[in-house]
Parts: C-alpha cells; structure tokens; sequence
C-alpha cells in the first residue's frame, strides 16, 4: 500500500501482507534465541530509539567507520555515480540518509538525479531525512519503504533500471554468512540491467584501533554503545512481550580476531528466566552466560570480492579509504 504524506510530496509505502513470509520476523527470532550461545539479530536494536543511540555512536570521535566512509564518498562519490549511470539512489537501510545525501548531491552535480528511495526498519529517522532531502532537492521523487532490506527486496523487482542500490555502513558485514548469501542471491535477482550496487564494507584493522573504536561509548557520562545494547532488550520486552529486566544484564563489546568478529555481548549477571510471551518461549540464562545482539564481520578485501562474484555480480571498480581500510564496491 502506498501513501502520499499530504504537502510534503513523499510517497510511503507498506508492504502488502504477501511481501513478508507468514511469521518469518518471529521465526527469526525464535531461531537466534534458540541457538547456543543465543542471538538477537541486529536489526531489532534499530527502533527509532536505537537508530538515534547509533547516530550518536557514530559521532563518537574514536568510532572511525562512518568517518572513514564519508571521506570515501566525498573522495569518490562523483565517480560512482558517474560509471553506474544512475538516476535513482536505493537506500538499503537508509537511517538518516546523512551518508546516501553526498551520492544524491553528486548525481545532481552529474545530472542525473530523479529519484530517491529509503528502505528501513525504523519510519522515523526516514521521515526527518525525507523532508530534509525534499527541501534541497524539491523536484527529486521520493520513496519511503518502511520494514526490513531483505523483505523489501521482491518488491523492487522489476521496478525499473538506471537505479543504484546502495547498502551503505556497516550493514553488509552485519548479516551472518547465511543471510549474507540470502541477500545476494535477492539482490542479484531484483537488479535491472542498467542496475548497479553499492556496497560498503570495513576491512580488518589493527586490533587496538579497532578495540578503541568499538569501546568507546561504553562507559562514561552518556555510554550510548551501552544503552544501544540494553534498548535491544527494551524492544524485545515492548514489542514481544518479553520480561528482560535491564538491571540484571550488562553489555560489552568483545573483538574476536582470529574470526575477524566484533561482537556485541550482553551477559546475564545471575541465574534468570526470561519469558518472551509472543514467542511462546522461556529462556533460561546461567550466570555469567552471554548471548549477542550484534557481530560485525571484518573483511579482507580480496574475501569480500570473492563473496560478491560468486553470486554473478562483476566488479567495476572498488575504493579503499587509506587511513582506515573502508572499502566500497560498484557492482553491476
């Protein structure tokens, strides 16, 4: 269903019923909870709360991606958008479209900008950009698709061609290797012949550059990283009737190397059951038992270009932000 938010020229779609497979939110859930050690997948931390905790993360001076990634597309947004020849950008978990703003403002300076859409779990930050992209950018369409990439995908299937589809941040290495693959294989089958993507990724780095990165924010007068983990649990208890009580978890972030894994932990700080009622499930924590909500996978480049080839997508040229080993690839 589509709708036009009166005066404001911005068309919001929700996906028809038949777009998301019967349960599948809640199957994925139980599934990631069911595991050992248990997983919430990432996406439930991005609430409209958790999407503003993560704007203030990457603020943090020591969180180096979104720094990193930014210059990338200052640097070198002209040329992406100039070689896919795009006049739509996709924006494949769009938040606040801050980042998506530089590849709009360089297909204009190419002219090429027609259209703009956002995909995103959380409707909000999507609206605040959409009327800051429609003030500078007033005769541009422009497209809010409100739920989750991966089940917006069918939708964009033969939706037309000359679109750039880009997943910008850190998203792409948030995805385990499964639903990377799952997203691939969508993607590739949703893309046009004059398509092309845009994927961003983080390269591995020292680990005491990383450990900075990922630690700030954890303590501290306002430890956003901290309150982004607990506020997972929050949506868990609002939005699926679950009884986590904050007070007896405490989150860390841990740097796996040998696996290239940042993960974001929360322990249980006793002996406890959570019910969560929407599922139907009790679940049982030991003290000092941890689970995640979050892994970033850190890529060598030559992996990451392995991974996107082999489900048919060509490179046609990638970009390495030098100081900190952010890549971007331009696929078609």
């Amino acid at each position: 269903m589509s709708v036009e938010r009166p005066g404001s020229g911005v068309v919001e779609v929700a996906l028809a019923p038949d777009s998301v497979p019967a349960g599948g939110e809640e199957d994925e859930l139980r599934a990631g909870l069911a595991e050992r050690p248990r997983r919430i997948p990432h996406r439930y931390g991005y609430d409209t709360v958790g999407s503003q905790l993560f704007e203030e993360i990457s603020r943090l001076p020591a969180y180096y991606p979104p720094r990193s990634e930014r210059r990338l597309l200052r640097d070198h947004g002209a040329e992406m958008v100039r070689l896919s020849g795009a006049t739509e950008l996709v924006d494949l978990g769009a938040g606040s479209a801050e980042k998506s703003e530089i590849l709009l403002a360089a297909m204009e300076t190419n002219g090429l900008l027609g259209a703009y859409t956002g995909i995103d779990v959380s409707l909000e930050p999507m609206r605040v950009a959409a009327r800051r992209l429609g003030a500078r950018w007033p005769a541009a369409r422009i497209i809010l698709v409100h739920g989750d990439f991966a089940t917006a995908l069918p939708w964009l299937r033969g939706g037309g061609t000359g679109r750039l589809m880009a997943m910008l941040g850190s998203t792409f290495g948030c995805l385990t290797p499964p639903e990377r693959s799952g997203f691939l294989r969508a993607l590739r089958a949703c893309c046009g012949p004059g398509d092309h993507v845009l994927i961003c990724a983080d390269l591995f780095q020292p680990v005491d550059t990383v450990r900075r990165a990922y630690r700030a924010g954890c303590t501290g007068e306002r430890p956003v990283r901290r309150l982004f983990a607990l506020n997972t649990l929050a949506h868990l208890n609002r939005e699926y009737g679950a009884d986590f009580d904050p007070a007896f978890f405490e989150p860390d972030v841990v740097y796996d190397v040998p696996r290239r894994q940042v993960r974001g932990e929360i322990r249980s700080t006793r002996r406890q059951r959570v019910v969560v009622s929407r599922l139907g499930m009790a679940l049982d924590f030991a003290k000092d038992e941890t689970f995640f909500h979050d892994v970033l996978h850190k890529f060598e480049l030559g992996e990451l270009l392995g991974e996107v080839e082999s489900f048919g997508f060509r490179c046609r040229r990638h970009w390495v932000e030098e100081e900190f080993q952010y890549a971007a690839l331009l696929l078609s």
